[in-house]
């Protein structure tokens, strides 16, 4: 009867640590440092894949209006942020593919990011004209800064909010796209004090970005020709920075705003700035230590991303417009396109691994995700997904501005 006993809570023992190790196999089957997250612009869903392993995870649905949707992700890599045009938030395990917690943060999002200290998801919206700071683990309210300016005789301007990215020091800096500004909040003060104002720094800012160490925060502008530039280790003024050689500027290079450009952190590399033009066929490249103009490079389309690779020789650019389904290849050694080709239909948003062995590019108008090795240009794998757009991967959140 003992022995009996015995051995049936040795069993019973063993029947439990068998399941315990199961549900941890489970959970923890692969890691989220390699996880790409892609979103799935028209039918309000993402898709998740390991890029170590070339595979399709997962999908998770019912997250909004996506078809400007934007993904963030928490400290630690265990989480998503995606952010829909319609300001819903949904927070997404990586490791389930659950949601587990979804709000409303407004009317009309155009972005968000996460704080240095990893506490707060920042909205970037634009409707209410505001910066929306959430709790990055409950998705609580903390506060809402309402972007307005006021000029003198007391009128009193709301403005949409772009351009958002953390920076170190736990700040936060935003342009406001009606009202012509850079604001600068310190996310370190449990009140959120707007530290910084800078007015007048050019027409319709339309996005801005921070350099990998965090120093320039750079905004680009719809209707004026330069880019604004802040310091951040001095926050004394913006500099306006030429978007045209005037020994090489006309009017006859322009065409339609087919899309508005993105600027992203991405573009710096090797000293090097490679950035989009507005409505011009061309990347305008500068030297990050004078910012200055060096080179103003023909495309055979307008640049929407100029995405650098990891080993900071070579950049990736997709096009709108004329030949939109190409993407061309810029050497930073020869300042010179060196490969123009065509993954397919629809081409957007070039996303490198994080050391840069291959690139993922969504194929919009084909319903595919395509895999090329960057050395060779071929391609290695596809995927079947559902008008795939925006590709984010995890390795942002080492990333400022990412």
């Amino acid at each position: 009867m003992k022995q009996s006993f015995l051995l049936k809570i040795i069993l019973l023992f063993l029947l439990i640590n068998i399941l315990n190790t199961l549900s941890f196999a489970e959970d923890t089957s692969y890691g989220t440092a390699a996880l790409m997250v892609i979103v799935e612009r028209e039918t309000g869903s993402i898709t998740v894949l390991d890029t170590s392993k070339h595979t399709l995870l997962g999908r998770v649905t019912g997250l909004g209006n996506l078809n400007h949707g934007t993904v963030k992700f928490s400290k630690d890599g265990r989480y998503a942020y995606v952010i829909s045009k319609d300001a819903f938030v949904s927070k997404i395990d990586l490791l389930t593919l659950k949601v587990v917690k979804k709000i409303k943060g407004g009317n009309e999002s155009i972005g968000g990011t996460i704080s240095q200290d990893g506490k707060y998801l920042i909205m970037s919206n634009y409707s209410p004209g505001e910066v929306r700071i959430l709790s990055s683990d409950s998705l609580e309210n903390v506060k809402v800064i309402s972007a307005i300016r006021e000029y003198e005789g007391g009128r009193i301007q709301s403005s949409k909010v772009v351009g958002l990215v953390d920076a170190p020091g736990n700040l936060l800096i935003f342009s406001l796209m009606d009202s012509n500004g850079i604001w600068v909040i310190d996310a370190g003060e449990k009140d959120f004090p707007v530290i910084n104002k800078f007015w007048d720094i050019g027409e319709k800012p339309f996005d801005g970005l921070i350099t990998p160490d965090g120093r320039y925060y750079l905004a680009g502008f719809l209707e004026s020709d330069w880019f604004g530039l802040l310091d951040t280790w001095e926050m004394k003024e913006v500099k306006r920075i030429p978007t045209k050689d005037i020994n090489n500027a006309s009017e006859k290079n322009t065409v339609p705003l087919w899309k508005i450009p993105h600027l992203k952190g991405w573009a710096i590399a090797a000293g090097l700035a490679v950035l989009p033009a507005v409505q011009r066929e061309a990347a305008l490249i500068y030297d990050t230590k004078e910012w200055k103009l060096i080179k103003e490079l023909p495309l055979i389309g307008t640049a929407l991303y100029t995405v650098a690779s990891p080993d900071n020789r070579y950049v990736w650019v997709d096009l709108v417009g004329r030949n939109g389904d190409v993407i061309q290849v810029i050497d930073l050694k020869s300042l010179e396109v060196i490969k123009t080709f065509s993954p397919g239909k629809g081409a957007t948003h070039p996303q490198f691994t994080s050391k840069g062995d291959t690139v993922y590019i969504s194929l919009m108008d084909e319903d595919k995700v395509v895999v090329y090795d960057p050395s060779t240009f071929e391609k290695v794998r596809e995927f079947s997904l559902k008008s795939p757009s925006g590709i984010f991967s995890v390795d942002r959140i080492y990333k400022f501005g990412m």
